[in-house]
């Protein structure tokens, strides 16, 4: 399959809830909009980000179906399709292809057996199963199962569709997963953003971030991209202690996240699936003074 030419900026998307924690499809909507907007050059969804893990297979497909429409091909869509069993995956990564998804991202399981032969089983069999491009997520600070680059080499070798990666990591750790496979695979960084410079001046191909912030970061990557180097440093320097705020670990963003979105106009729920983690005073008055410094409150 030949790699498709995928770079820049693609948030994570969140996946907003009603105040009873049914889906809310219209801020699906919104989200996707306002991503859009901001310049996004394409779209993840069901990551970390999206509280993935309180989702049935069902409510992904209900979801991806509503920002395929709302995106109308104008970017790319990745959809993340782990579970905890092959066999849901597979299915999954089927249902998410017919829906319409540019491309599926796979992350290891949390619950098997970390085996090199394991994984390499589970991988192999969800790519096997579809006709589009697979990017494997290795995220062990946070899934606390690593992938590694020596059973990606193995998975280079056998999964003809195989041709990203989504690493949870800083530029130093970056530059020999670079080494080894900038020629083969697309390799974005995530981390919500917080070492995107760095990780774009160490060949990374885009970056993947929350949302909530995506008009900030699409900005800083445009100055970047146009050799703008002060401007892009000068405008991540005022981000960075927000971004910084809320990457405590991945509840704690989920939850800045959608304040954010809610307080920019863009939800009108900041709702987290319960059982969830919630910001307490102080933590939403930290979160007005960045947005005031960064001039994001509507008026």
């Amino acid at each position: 399959m030949t790699r498709p030419g995928w770079s820049g900026i693609f948030p994570s998307l969140a996946t907003p809830f009603l105040s009873d924690g049914e889906l809310d499809l219209d801020g699906q909507r919104s989200i996707v909009r306002f991503a859009l907007e901001a310049g996004s050059h394409g779209l993840l969804c069901f990551g970390l980000a999206g509280e993935v893990f309180r989702l049935t297979p069902a409510e992904r497909i209900e979801l991806l179906l509503t920002i395929v429409d709302e995106c109308d091909h104008r970017v790319p869509i990745l959809a993340g399709v782990g579970t905890e069993a092959e066999h849901t995956s597979i299915r999954l990564a089927q249902e998410t292809a017919a829906a319409g998804a540019s491309g599926v991202v796979i992350p290891p399981p949390l619950t098997a057996p970390a085996s090199e032969a394991e994984l390499l089983r589970y991988f192999e069999a969800i790519a096997d199963t579809v006709g589009v491009p697979v990017v494997i997520q290795d995220a062990p600070e946070y899934l606390k199962v690593e992938v590694g680059p020596r059973l990606v080499e193995r998975l280079a070798e056998r999964i003809p569709n195989f041709v990203g990666l989504k690493l949870e990591v800083g530029a130093d750790a970056l530059v020999p997963w670079v080494d080894a496979f900038a020629e083969r695979l697309t390799i974005f960084c995530g981390n919500g953003g917080l070492y995107m410079l760095d990780c774009l001046r160490h060949g990374a191909a885009g970056i993947a971030p929350g949302v909530d912030l995506v008009d900030v970061l699409v900005e800083i990557y445009e100055l970047w991209q146009a050799d703008q180097e002060q401007a892009a440093w000068e405008r991540m320097r005022q981000a960075l202690p927000m971004v910084a705020f809320q990457m405590r670990d991945i509840d704690h963003y989920n939850a800045t996240a959608k304040y954010v979105l809610r307080k920019r106009g863009v939800l009108s729920c900041d709702e987290l699936r319960a059982p969830a983690y919630r910001l307490d005073a102080p933590a939403r008055r930290i979160l007005d003074d960045y947005l005031e410094q960064l001039n994001l409150v509507p008026a």
